[in-house]
């Protein structure tokens, strides 16, 4: 008789609220081991009891089989002594020490879908179907460990059929904690509205030209007929946003394919359990309101992901408007009263539901180039999944940017990136940002020995960490060197490299304002090698708003006979005015290649004004890909300093005689060329070959695809985000180089 031995196992990484312990189970009495398996606040833990084959075969399928949804980060074994067990059983969770992942909140599986589109299954066209394998996790988690009394679910006590399917280990919802159906769970309507078909006069509301307000996964929708050009304006108008472009939301894949180009990572990632906002190319605008998307040519598409958003389509066969419920780049509202008090000038009517939301989540913005995923914007359907470090740190809290706000809880090698949060700009973002916080370390239960902040003084996150400085160690990381940080963690390369930092805004070192910044180094330090001259720029926020003064500024300083020539642009106040800063040295000066972009963006007469941020550079960018040519501008690049000023004068002089779109592309070449030089220069003197990119210019498709194969030829490795956004999205992961132990 084979001898009996006893096993602990503790699973460690996401393996909550993903159907981890009845798989558990039924791999463990398939094997006919005996023993547990409970959750607890920091993994999962399983006792097995039974031959030493069966178990070693148990621990090889645990980790090949497990759920979809889940992520091991590590196994822990040791052989005990325990009590003989006779069966194996599922045990009540156990709180200790130590966090857990948490799984973000994903889109309504295909089982669900099926049972939806059924009518012989009692949860027929019920709008919140879920199960183990989708559905809201964080969203709506208040404690761990993850049991249904620790979420906004608990208010809704399960009847006798959901709580059949909870108790059993072979349901596909054994303890799908918002396990519900149409006689135990929460509700949909319409406010103000009694309708027998609830979807149906959605629909008609929507043909009707209205706008609506509905209350998603996590947070507020607005919604209007994407096909409707006088309802895009009005909503365009109510919202005060002339030209940042709409989210769409389309019905399936062949209506996205109808109006867009769509490779096949693409499609994987349309259609996957995440379910982000991707950016596509436009094939054909059709019918679709030139006023979702002006001056550009992609459009945000995401597919539906909620059960409710298919019942919707069951009755519509046009793209829908699908923007986010806030202002000025501040938090997703997510509370029906918040949304009835504050968007009542907006919207027509809302679309309610009693699932409370704890935690608000904006939908994730991504794009595919080359190949390669990368993030605008990281939040529903990828936070709070960690990002597993190269490196340990101690308990620490990096605050980020104030732009794009994230922040990043971390210990050890595991750093947990904050969903995106917003523009720290105003009250009620930064209270938010603080509660998230405090949710994050109540949640993962890390308490942080060290704050990283920005260097920049004037920062909201810089003031917030003076205050704890009586109890944490704080710690500053310099905001460009922080983005080629965040780059080297995210994709966990520990040796040296030429780091490339493009951005629009950064405190530097010395005091002035960086953002087009080369470095080489490595996680240990970096020093810089390169940058961008600085050039004046009169007016400060106003003229980051206002490209055409970039461009007056400019002129002003290094080619005064030019000035008359655009002094069309301005009111006779306004040329007079900034003419004067610049004269009396009332500027500040940068190496920003973001604003470089704003300068040549206002002089090919582009964008003069923007309503958004990245505006002009974006336009800029999309008339570029009209030309193919290959030419680029003389430059210089004398002492560490690569100047533009022949690079304008070049322009100035195309200006006379070529389009728009080729000085565009000819300006993208060139920058280009500056990288491939400098590149160059510093493999010669450093013999790296290595290369990275990072920073919000980064964004820039053309660029981004140009500049890498370019580098490739030449024989470098290029480096770029996998899995935080390349803007100030990602600064804070990279701030944690402030907490190395």
């Amino acid at each position: 008789m084979a001898k009996v031995v006893s096993v602990r196992l503790k699973v460690y990484g996401r393996v909550q609220g993903v159907g981890f312990r009845p798989f558990v189970y039924r791999l463990a009495t398939a094997l006919n081991l005996k023993g547990y398996v409970l959750n607890s606040s920091g993994s999962v833990e399983i006792l097995l009891q039974g031959e030493r084959e069966n178990i070693e075969e148990f621990q090889k399928r645990l980790i090949k089989e497990s759920p979809p949804l889940s992520v091991i980060d590590r196994v822990e074994r040791e052989e005990i002594d325990a009590p003989t067990y006779s069966d194996f059983t599922i045990t009540p969770s156990r709180k200790d020490e130590g966090f857990v992942f948490i799984s973000p909140d994903i889109a309504v599986c295909e089982d669900c879908l099926r049972e939806m589109r059924n009518p012989e299954d009692r949860r027929y066209r019920y709008p919140f179907i879920n199960c183990t394998n989708c559905g809201p996790r964080y969203t709506i988690i208040e404690d761990m460990p993850y049991d249904r009394d620790k979420t906004t679910m608990k208010k809704f006590k399960m009847c006798r059929l959901c709580k059949a399917e909870y108790e059993d280990p072979l349901s596909r919802r054994f303890h799908a904690q918002p396990n519900s159906c149409f006689d135990c769970g929460p509700s949909l309507w319409i406010e103000g509205i009694k309708t027998q078909d609830i979807f149906k006069k959605i629909a008609e509301l929507i043909k009707d030209g209205k706008i609506l307000a509905i209350k998603g996964l996590g947070g507020f929708h607005i919604a209007c007929d994407a096909t409707n050009n006088e309802a895009v304006k009005t909503l365009r108008e109510r919202k005060k946003r002339p030209h940042k472009p709409f989210a769409l939301m389309m019905k399936d894949i062949e209506m996205v394919k109808k109006y867009c180009y769509v490779t096949p990572k693409e499609e994987k990632v349309l259609t996957s359990p995440q379910s982000p906002i991707v950016l596509l190319r436009i094939k054909d605008i059709q019918d679709i309101s030139p006023e979702v998307a002006p001056h550009n040519k992609y459009l945000g598409v995401m597919l539906p992901y909620t059960p409710y958003h298919y019942l919707m389509f069951d009755f519509l066969d046009v793209p829908l408007v699908m923007t986010s419920a806030n202002f000025s780049d501040s938090p997703v509202i997510k509370d029906n009263s918040d949304a009835k008090e504050r968007l009542s000038d907006i919207v027509d009517f809302y679309v309610l539901h009693d699932r409370d939301i704890r935690h608000r989540v904006d939908d994730s913005v991504v794009f595919v180039e080359g190949g390669d995923l990368q993030f605008i914007r990281r939040a529903r359907g990828y936070a709070p999944d960690p990002v597993k470090l190269p490196i340990k740190v101690k308990p620490s809290l990096a605050l980020g940017p104030e732009l794009k706000n994230t922040f990043t809880l971390a210990k050890g090698d595991i750093a947990i990136p904050s969903p995106h949060i917003g523009d720290l700009k105003n009250q009620e973002t930064l209270d938010v940002f603080e509660d998230t916080i405090m949710e994050y370390i109540r949640l993962f239960r890390i308490e942080p020995d060290v704050l990283i902040s920005d260097m920049h003084p004037a920062y909201m996150t810089t003031e917030l960490a003076k205050k704890f400085k009586n109890y944490v160690e704080i710690k500053k990381v310099q905001h460009h060197k922080a983005h080629i940080y965040s780059l080297l963690l995210d994709i966990g390369y520990t040796d040296s490299v030429i780091g490339f930092a493009f951005d629009g805004t950064g405190y530097g070192e010395d005091g002035k304002i960086w953002g087009g910044e080369v470095f080489v180094g490595s996680i240990k330090g970096l020093k810089r090698a390169l940058h961008f001259e600085y050039f004046p720029i009169a007016g400060g926020d106003s003229a980051v708003m206002n490209p055409r003064r970039i461009a007056l500024s400019y002129l002003h300083t290094y080619f005064p006979d030019y000035t008359d020539r655009i002094k069309h642009k301005f009111s006779d106040f306004e040329f007079k005015l900034v003419k004067k800063m610049v004269e009396e040295g009332r500027v500040f000066h940068t190496s920003s290649l973001g604003r470089i972009f704003d300068l040549v963006s206002s002089l090919i007469d582009i964008r003069d004004s923007i309503t958004y941020e990245a505006q002009a550079a974006i336009e800029l960018e999309m008339a570029a890909t009209e030309s193919q040519h290959t030419k680029f501008y003389d430059f210089d690049i004398k002492d560490g300093i690569i100047e533009i000023k022949s690079i304008v004068e070049g322009i100035l002089k195309d200006k006379e005689s070529k389009e728009k779109s080729y000085i565009a592309r000819k300006f993208h070449n060139t920058i280009v060329e500056i990288i491939k030089d400098v590149a160059e220069d510093l493999y010669r003197e450093t013999g790296l070959k290595t290369v990275g990119f990072s920073g919000g210019v980064f964004q820039n498709r053309l660029l981004l695809s140009l500049a890498k194969r370019e580098l490739e030829k030449m024989g470098f490795n290029v480096l770029i985000h996998r899995h935080v956004p390349t803007n100030d999205g990602g600064i804070s992961l990279g701030q944690l180089v402030g907490a190395m132990e």
